[in-house]
């Protein structure tokens, strides 16, 4: 099925197709499906025993207050913080998701599919269940840690919940690291987008380098307690290894298949739901809960429309094709003219 290109995709789409390997019209995610659950089980046990070890005044709660103030005194030389801060960004979700969903776009649009889409929209989501469960275990975070003394003599433990976040202190959402989950998360999903199309080395540089450069980012910084760090590792990898357990080349859409083969404006009208779910978390209360109640309803509605469409142009092409199939009816032959009875007179 052959798109209309229109003036604007016209003018970026096609010129950027010269970058995309020819041929590469099947989409399909790399790496190979992790074939035991004892690892994923493994370093569940982990976080568990690691949020164990930050629920009462444990070493590991002794070690991330001397390492947290040594950052306090290590933060004296400007340009090593601007390149530290430079360096968090490779786990900021706004910053990294939205490099992955361009990356998605790309491959939606050559593959014409939104398997792509939906690999990413799924799990994508499942951040948002990490930002509830560091809402659940209530560690405060580590940008104040005079004030936390304070509230907190003992140190930064789980449920340590303070009226507004306790002496200042605004929040007390630091365990685990979400900055540590998108840097495993985001570009493990960019590898399994597109790491058919480029070097082994950079599907390893992607793999590797960026929770590196996050965790000692973050550590030099003080956005984070040291533990913090490998929590989000360890959910981070948990939830990329059950990406890659799902064929998305091959899972059945059910209802959705109605946009297989997707269109342009297909792929548009998703990437338009799918920035509205990403900003809804930015949002204030109110009109986040006015967004995640109005999405839906949207895309809905839109399915809705999309099926009625598609059943109306089966029903015209099948009424089309039996009218192709049944002869018209035949022609009466023509019937010859009979001489008169009637003689003429002599």
């Amino acid at each position: 099925m052959t798109v209309s290109d229109d003036a604007f995709v016209g003018q970026i789409i096609t010129p950027l197709r010269r970058y995309i390997p020819v041929g590469w019209f099947d989409w399909e995610p790399y790496g190979k499906r992790p074939k035991s659950w004892w690892p994923d089980l493994l370093m569940f046990l982990a976080f568990v025993a690691l949020a164990f070890s930050v629920s009462y005044p444990s070493w590991v709660v002794r070690l991330d207050v001397v390492v947290r103030m040594w950052a306090v005194n290590a933060n004296d030389l400007e340009w090593l913080t601007a390149v530290a801060k430079g360096g968090a960004e490779f786990g900021q979700a706004r910053t990294v998701a939205t490099v992955t969903l361009l990356i998605a776009i790309w491959c939606a649009l050559r593959s014409r599919s939104i398997r792509p889409l939906l690999m990413y929209v799924i799990s994508f989501i499942t951040l948002a269940t990490i930002l509830g469960l560091k809402h659940m275990l209530g560690r405060p975070l580590s940008q104040h840690p005079y004030k936390l003394q304070e509230v907190s003599p003992e140190g930064p433990m789980l449920f340590t919940y303070h009226p507004e976040g306790g002496g200042g202190i605004p929040d007390a959402t630091a365990f685990p690291s979400g900055h540590a989950v998108n840097s495993i998360l985001l570009f493990g999903l960019i590898v399994m987008l597109i790491g058919g199309v480029i070097p082994a080395w950079a599907r390893w540089t992607l793999l590797i380098a960026p929770p590196v450069i996050v965790f000692t980012s973050q550590v030099y910084l003080g956005q984070h307690w040291l533990s913090d760090e490998p929590a989000g590792f360890l959910l981070g990898l948990i939830i990329i290894r059950s990406a890659k357990r799902v064929p998305w080349h091959t899972i059945p859409l059910g209802p959705l298949s109605v946009f297989d083969p997707a269109t342009r404006r297909t792929i548009l009208i998703s990437v338009l739901l799918i920035l509205g779910v990403m900003l809804t978390p930015t949002l204030h209360l109110i009109p986040a809960l006015i967004s995640t109640a109005v999405l839906p309803t949207l895309g809905l509605i839109w399915l809705w429309l999309s099926t009625k469409a598609k059943k109306h142009r089966e029903a015209l092409e099948a009424a089309a094709a039996e009218a192709e199939e049944v002869p018209g009816p035949e022609e009466d032959p023509e019937i010859p003219s009979q001489p008169s009875d009637s003689h003429p007179k002599a």
